[in-house]
């Protein structure tokens, strides 16, 4: 009889052994998934149907160079960034990357949409921000465009501006960046 009752008591330790190790690899699962989601795994890529966008052979085009700093860990903030001229998203750009697009001249606004958390009503809510600047882009000249972040507003979030340097400073910033699409046959 002791015997029996160990023998059931054996078999149930190792199916609930067993179960514990496919509900903790479906956790470590969920897991991975929901910080591989968080953080952004993103990668910069063009929009190769934009409107604006140039050949690269050709003379009159305005190179633009996007150029996006790695900050470190900044939690949704690190996810890739979307720019858009004329409303029509243009690409998109991860940190600790830089990327050359050939444009059409142009005169208008650029935005950036990035993500923030914001607290409302007691819950911290994912929010996409905006932040614009205009810009006016002349064919056969080349500019330098980071993202320099705004002051931080506890309810609406922190939007990052596209702002144009120098290409001193481009140089600089880019030292230590992933050239990504066009920017590896160009680098900084």
């Amino acid at each position: 009889m002791l015997s029996r009752w160990h023998a059931n008591l054996t078999r149930q330790i190792k199916e609930d052994i067993g179960l514990n190790t496919r509900t903790k690899r479906l956790r470590y699962f969920a897991c991975g998934l929901f910080v591989f989601i968080a953080v952004g795994c993103g990668t910069t890529a063009i929009m190769q149907t934009h409107p604006l966008l140039a050949d690269p052979l050709n003379v009159k085009a305005a190179k633009v160079y996007f150029i996006r700093s790695d900050s470190g860990f900044d939690g949704v903030r690190g996810n890739a960034y979307t720019i858009s001229l004329d409303g029509q998203d243009l690409l998109t750009i991860s940190k600790g990357e830089y990327t050359l697009v050939y444009l059409m001249e142009y005169s208008g606004d650029m935005t950036v949409v990035s993500s923030d958390v914001v607290n409302r009503g007691g819950l911290n809510t994912w929010i996409k921000v905006k932040g614009s600047r205009r810009f006016l882009f002349e064919g056969s000249k080349t500019y330098y465009i980071t993202f320099e972040r705004s002051l931080h507003d506890p309810f609406q979030g922190t939007a990052y501006i596209p702002t144009g340097i120098t290409e001193t400073v481009a140089k600089r910033m880019a030292g230590t960046l992933k050239p990504i699409g066009e920017a590896v046959a160009h680098p900084l």
